[in-house]
């Protein structure tokens, strides 16, 4: 099962392009090689190597504490950081070794929009890595227009804004109908709140369905560790750290690819944070 793209209409593309101020014929095929063509590479990914989507955590720490979130304080504390330059950088040039034209996606449990090398990570990205889709997740605590339009003339090419607030926030609301083709605005309401590794409700469910998040994202933490998947907050199944290793001997690491082999089959009981996790496990892009 792959997750559905939203729907853009001709009048949300004019409408972006106009408030960013872009030139009409370059604007629109841009927004054309975004929709289509970038879905269709990260399909061919998907069928290449698997891997599809990579998520980097540049930074560990969060300005929100969600009850439906590791980051709650009734939850252990994990050590906090920010990641390393040349081990983000390493991991972009490897990226790029691979001709990777997936999702790149600046997302794990910290908040991108703390980290103010952000801008510049992106742009590195972007020359690095010219087909990819980037994208960013955020709670939009710290997003203004100058941020937004300055990361999309970097090359962020979607926001995903969640409202974690129980009212409607006015600025949020104007960037969504200012930007309705980079921005996707929802409220902490409209998603289901997953039992991430049966830790955050206990809901003692058992899944038999298969899990196929392993078999294509790659999740690296702020410490340049690759872990199994974006559940695994405290890092409990680990493959590799990218300062020691590439990115693509740890992604063909014997473990990972039985783990990957063994949640595809449907057995989460293959490791203690799989057993009660109750995500969906689609393909995440």
């Amino acid at each position: 099962m792959i997750s559905k793209w939203k729907k853009y209409s001709f009048r949300d593309i004019e409408t972006s392009r106009r408030n960013l101020r872009a030139n009409f014929t370059a604007y629109h095929l841009m927004c054309f090689r975004i929709y289509f063509v970038s879905r269709f590479l990260q399909k061919y990914q998907y069928w290449k190597r698997g891997l599809c989507t990579v998520n980097i955590e540049t930074t560990a720490f969060c300005n929100r504490k969600c009850v439906f979130c590791f980051n709650h304080d009734r939850f252990p504390k994990r050590e906090r950081g920010i990641m390393r330059e040349e081990t983000y950088r390493k991991i972009i040039d490897e990226l790029a070794e691979l001709k990777f034209c997936g999702r790149l996606s600046y997302t794990f449990y910290g908040e991108p929009l703390l980290d103010k090398r952000l801008p510049a990570l992106v742009e590195y990205a972007r020359k690095r890595l010219p087909l990819c889709f980037i994208d960013i997740h955020t709670n939009g605590d710290l997003l203004d227009e100058e941020l937004l339009i300055t990361l999309v003339n970097k090359g962020v090419h979607h926001f995903l804004i969640t409202n974690y607030d129980d009212d409607e926030r006015p600025l949020l609301k104007s960037l969504a109908r200012k930007y309705p083709f980079p921005v996707t605005l929802r409220s902490y309401r409209d998603f289901g709140k997953t039992d991430r590794a049966g830790e955050i409700f206990k809901k003692g469910k058992t899944l038999r369905t298969p899990c196929l998040r392993p078999s294509s994202a790659l999740v690296v933490n702020w410490k340049g560790n690759v872990v199994l998947c974006c559940q695994d907050f405290y890092q409990s199944c680990s493959f590799g750290n990218v300062k020691e290793k590439s990115l693509w001997e740890i992604w063909n690491d014997r473990q990972f690819a039985y783990y990957r082999k063994q949640l595809r089959s449907g057995n989460r009981a293959v490791t203690k944070i799989c057993t009660h996790c109750d995500d969906g496990g689609v393909v995440p892009w």
